[in-house]
C-alpha cells in the first residue's frame, strides 16, 4: 500500500472506534463529562510531570550538589598543575637556589637561615630560634611545590622561654634534595 494511502485507510479503521466513542459521551450525563475530562487532565498533568518536568528537576538537584565538588576539585588540580610548572631544575642551579630563598622569605623565615649546597642536596640551618609553626610550615609544604623532597631534619628545642614563658622556639637544620622525575614511558 503506498505511503499516501495510508490516511485514507486509517480514517476508514477509525471511523468506527471514534462513532462508538461519539456515542458513548453522548450517553454520559453532565457530571460523568466532567469526572472524565478532570481524570483526562489529571493523567496529563500526570504524563507531563514524570517525562518532562520530574527528570529535569532531578538533574538540576544532582548538578547543584555536584558543582561544588567539582568546583574544588577543579582549584586543586588548578593549584597541583600550577605547584608542578615546568621541569625542576638540578641542584648547583642558581635559579633553585632563588627559589628556596624566595619560598624561605615569603614563609615569614627572613634572615634566620642560611643556605648552602652539600653534594647533591641543599642544607638549609635556621640561624639563632626560629618560630616552630613557620618552620614546619615550610617543611612540610614548600619543598615539594619546589620539586624537592626533605631528606633530613634536626630539631632542637632552645633552651630561651619567650615572653609566654613557653619553649615555642626551635634550631632547625634541613636537608632537602631534588626529586627524581619518573615517566610512564609513553
Amino acid at each position: 500500500m503506498p505511503l499516501y494511502a495510508w490516511p485514507a485507510a486509517l480514517r476508514r479503521r477509525l471511523r468506527p472506534v471514534l462513532a462508538q466513542g461519539q456515542d458513548r459521551w453522548r450517553g454520559l450525563s453532565r457530571r460523568e463529562r466532567q469526572q472524565v475530562v478532570a481524570m483526562v487532565i489529571v493523567v496529563i498533568v500526570a504524563a507531563v510531570w514524570l517525562l518532562l518536568a520530574k527528570p529535569a528537576l532531578d538533574t538540576l538537584q544532582h548538578w547543584g550538589g555536584e558543582l561544588p565538588r567539582l568546583r574544588s576539585q577543579a582549584a586543586a588540580l588548578k593549584e597541583v598543575l600550577a605547584d608542578a610548572g615546568g621541569p625542576t631544575a638540578a641542584p648547583g642551579d642558581a635559579s633553585l637556589e632563588q627559589r628556596i630563598r624566595a619560598s624561605l622569605d615569603a614563609a615569614g623565615l627572613v634572615g634566620t637561615y642560611r643556605l648552602r649546597e652539600a653534594d647533591a642536596a641543599w642544607q638549609i640551618e635556621f640561624e639563632g630560634a626560629v618560630d616552630v609553626p613557620r618552620v614546619m610550615a615550610w617543611l612540610l609544604n614548600a619543598p615539594a611545590r619546589l620539586g624537592m623532597a626533605v631528606q633530613q631534619v634536626t630539631l632542637q628545642r632552645s633552651e630561651d622561654r619567650g615572653s609566654s614563658g613557653l619553649l615555642d622556639q626551635v634550631q632547625a637544620r634541613a636537608t632537602v634534595t631534588v626529586q627524581r622525575q619518573t615517566g610512564n614511558g609513553s
